[in-house]
């Protein structure tokens, strides 16, 4: 993986911390990074990386909370 793979997928990430951040309303974006670390949503994000960076932020957040719920947060 080059570097500029790792640097878009780190943008990526940051998207989803922000977007997740202001759905959820007044949590810190280190609040949601420890969340999404505690139950492996950075994995999973990066695992299906090629196919979730296309969704609109809508989608995202959508597949976000479904995982989460999967996996019961």
């Amino acid at each position: 993986m080059n570097h500029n793979t790792k640097e878009k997928q780190a943008e990526f990430l940051s998207l989803c911390i922000e977007s997740y951040k202001m759905m959820m309303g007044g949590l810190s974006g280190m609040k949601i990074a420890n969340f999404f670390e505690e139950f492996g949503i950075f994995d999973f994000l990066l695992e299906h990386y090629d196919e979730f960076h296309q969704l609109d932020n809508q989608q995202l957040l959508n597949e976000i909370k479904r995982i989460l719920e999967q996996r019961g947060a």
